[in-house]
């Protein structure tokens, strides 16, 4: 259909050559912006004016044609009447004119009958061919990667994503500004660098020709900017992207934005005050209100915000002591004697430092919603912040976390050259044992400081991330105009999620101040058509209660379900779903019975749009928990065009693919002699996931959507597997 269009509108592009018209032109100088022009045509009839724009819709009827154009500024009315423009003139724009194309209008402002403000039209000009349509609006651009894909498409046609990104610049016109104001100057310093410095953090790595280096992409400005200060600049910053080779989900960006800053002569408490009278100005005036709306809940930014201990923190949370364990292995006993599970596979390798960070990010920091700052980390956390000079094993730092988001991280500066030294050394002895995330000895770091810089306080904060917080999105994807994404032609097996899943709240948000480690979001609402609204809640990443204990939801199950094939189908589902609880550290009970009922009304419902919400019902009335009921609603994508229900959550994503994860493991049991899934080898799962021809129905991309909760999809196949072929045998 795309191409039939596009092949129409080459032939209208011809035809306007032919009749002598450019098809692009090169200037169309203008009177007002189409907001001017509407609010002028509100007001007084028969003004003068040159618009131009984008059409968005027209509407013909004989002798007069409406349509809407669309500039940065909004939308305006135009009529085109042929008693004013020309029989013939009007003929040429209804007959060469399409959606999505730009025109120039000549004309006075004027009401219509129905009071609706508009420009009669004395002239048009043709201004630009579009040859691709533009999407339609329920459908074409309501899937989220398109949204990241065609980010020209999603600002034409969704006006909260206009609105978010204005916002954006509005945040940083302002943090500038204050800035500026309390003496600050900004800078610009070295993306590329022959040491990869200024964060715990794992560099992108390249090649300098010329040079015949490696080098590596800024990881964070830290050390250059410290470098401006002890070059008599007291006070500095700058807005700088930054880049990170980390794990890749919609939880996490490579590259990213953030704002860093230092300060001489300040301490880590003159810091947070600053940061408080900052954040709250960038409220007031980029956001209007120091109360905002984040799913459910409301975050109140009223302040004093509080100041408390990260030890403290970690104790309480986890008892936990980590100042009773002097090294990581110790720190590495205590957690496993308490049974808490960290889910990474290279623990063994961490150094103490970032085993309590990802202690702390586990246990504690999902607990915290209202603004809160967190002091007193460990010397070995910090290797570029001020040791305490009470407490000399913490250093002098805070973090702002809110919403369980680490917003900014600061410190008072380590200005001794002795004590850098020794913290860089200890930085390679981990990074020699294996922690590829530790510092690197920076020698013209070093050196700038054995000739002095003066006291001061560093401070930095993800852009993004900070984006995401005031308008309510969850995706960092969704701060960035134009997200990386892996090419469509990629193969199956190296793609990231097509479909873009919340990121776990236990992780944070992401992409996150230069100097820290790691932290992550996702955003997302569903447009859910309101007769299916009263049936569903809001997207959650995961629930305390199913609401329907494992006993019902069975008697539910067998009383719904008869076909032996999507019996066994749901149980699998179900058994996926215990196993992805208990890699993500969710609720294995809830999460199974959401995977054993998510197909309920499968066998009774015959049109794919009403699939789940017929069941919907059913469980509402049974009690079971609305995010539950979205999660199970939304799996059914097939039905998306006409319930506005999407995927958004990691619970929604979970079920998504664990439903078609246990299809492709079936049809892999299938083509072995025995046909038991119990003789299929994960790795042969994997092979069979590559090969698009091999049970081709099945739906892969879905399955892919695994790597939106922290998987790969080596892991989340071996994963489905072993949970598949652990069920008991009937």
């Amino acid at each position: 259909m795309a191409n039939d269009q596009r092949e129409v509108r080459l032939q209208k592009l011809e035809a306007l050559r032919t009749a002598g018209i450019r098809p692009y032109a090169d200037r169309y100088p203008t009177s007002h912006s189409l907001d001017a022009a509407r609010k002028e045509a509100e007001t007084t009839e028969g003004t003068k004016v040159r618009v131009a724009g984008r059409v968005m819709t027209a509407r013909a009827f004989g002798q007069l044609t409406f349509v809407h154009l669309q500039d940065a500024s909004g939308r305006c009315q135009v009529a085109l009447d042929a008693s004013v423009v020309g029989a013939d003139a009007l003929a040429r724009f209804d007959k060469l004119v399409d959606l999505g194309d730009f025109v120039g209008i000549e004309g006075t402002t004027w009401k219509t009958k129905k009071g609706e403000p508009t420009v009669r039209a004395t002239g048009w000009t043709f201004l630009a061919k579009a040859l691709r349509p533009l999407p339609e609006k329920w459908h074409g651009l309501s899937d989220r990667e398109t949204c990241y894909r065609e980010r020209h498409l999603d600002l034409l046609v969704n006006p909260e994503t206009r609105a978010r990104f204005k916002l954006r610049s509005r945040l940083v016109r302002e943090l500038r500004a204050y800035l500026d104001a309390h003496g600050f100057e900004e800078v610009e310093t070295p993306v590329l660098a022959a040491k990869a410095t200024g964060a715990l953090a794992r560099p992108f790595l390249t090649h300098h020709n010329a040079l015949n280096i490696q080098c590596a992409l800024r990881i964070a400005p830290e050390t250059w900017l410290k470098k401006c200060v002890a070059g008599g600049i007291d006070r500095v910053y700058e807005v700088a992207r930054c880049f990170r080779n980390e794990g890749m989900d919609p939880s996490h960006l490579q590259d990213f934005t953030m704002c860093e800053w230092y300060a001489a002569y300040w301490d880590f408490r003159d810091n947070m005050d600053f940061t408080q009278g900052l954040i709250l100005h960038l409220i007031d005036h980029a956001v209007g209100s120091r109360r905002i709306r984040w799913g459910a809940n409301e975050i109140d930014f009223t302040p004093p915000w509080p100041r408390v201990s990260l030890r403290d923190l970690v104790l309480k949370d986890s008892g936990i002591d980590y100042d009773a364990c002097p090294d990581a292995a110790s720190l590495r006993a205590a957690i496993a004697r308490k049974g808490i599970r960290l889910d990474r596979d290279d623990l063994d390798q961490l150094g103490r430092g970032n085993l309590i960070d990802v202690l702390y990010k586990k246990v504690s920091r999902p607990k915290l919603v209202s603004p809160v700052f967190v002091t007193g980390h460990p010397l070995d956390l910090s290797p570029l912040a001020r040791r305490n000079d009470d407490v000399p094993s913490v250093v002098d730092r805070f973090q702002l976390v809110v919403n369980t988001w680490e917003i900014v991280n600061a410190y008072s500066e380590l200005v001794d050259p002795v004590d850098q030294r020794g913290r860089f050394e200890q930085q390679m002895s981990a990074r020699a044992a294996g922690d590829d995330e530790a510092m690197e000895i920076d020698e013209d770091y070093l050196a700038c400081m054995e000739h002095g810089m003066p006291p001061m306080s560093g401070w930095g904060m993800g852009i993004d991330r900070f984006v995401c917080l005031v308008t309510g999105q969850e995706n960092l994807r969704d701060a960035v105009l134009f997200p990386l994404m892996r090419p469509l032609d990629a193969s199956p097996a190296s793609s990231a999620a097509p479909a873009a899943p919340a990121a776990p709240a236990v992780q944070g948000a992401v992409g996150g101040t230069g100097r820290e480690a790691r932290a992550g979001g996702e955003a997302a609402t569903s447009e859910v058509k309101p007769e299916f609204a009263s049936l569903l809640g809001h997207p959650v990443d995961d629930v305390a209660d199913a609401g329907i204990p494992w006993t019902r939801a069975r008697a539910l199950f067998d009383e719904w379900v008869t076909t032996p094939s999507l019996r066994r189908q749901m149980e699998q589902a179900s058994a996926v779903m215990g196993a992805l609880a208990r890699r993500l550290g969710r609720n294995e009970d809830a999460w199974r019975v959401i995977g054993l009922l998510h197909n309920l009304d499968y066998d009774r419902v015959k049109d794919p749009a009403q699939h789940c919400l017929v069941a919907a019902a059913t469980l509402k009335a049974e009690g079971m928990h609305p995010g539950a009921i979205h999660a199970i609603a939304a799996h059914n994508d097939d039905g998306l065009a006409h319930t506005g229900i999407r995927c958004v959550s990691v619970l929604d994503h979970a079920v998504s693919c664990a439903e078609a994860v246990v299809g492709l493991v079936h049809a892999t049991a299938q083509v072995l002699p025995s046909k038991d899934v119990k003789d299929v080898k994960a790795s042969s799962v994997v092979k069979r996931y590559k090969d698009p021809k091999f049970a081709p129905t099945i739906e892969r991309p879905l399955i892919a959507r695994c790597q939106g909760l922290g998987l790969s999809l080596d892991d989340f196949l071996a994963l489905a597997t072993a949970a598949v072929q652990g069920m008991p045998t009937a």
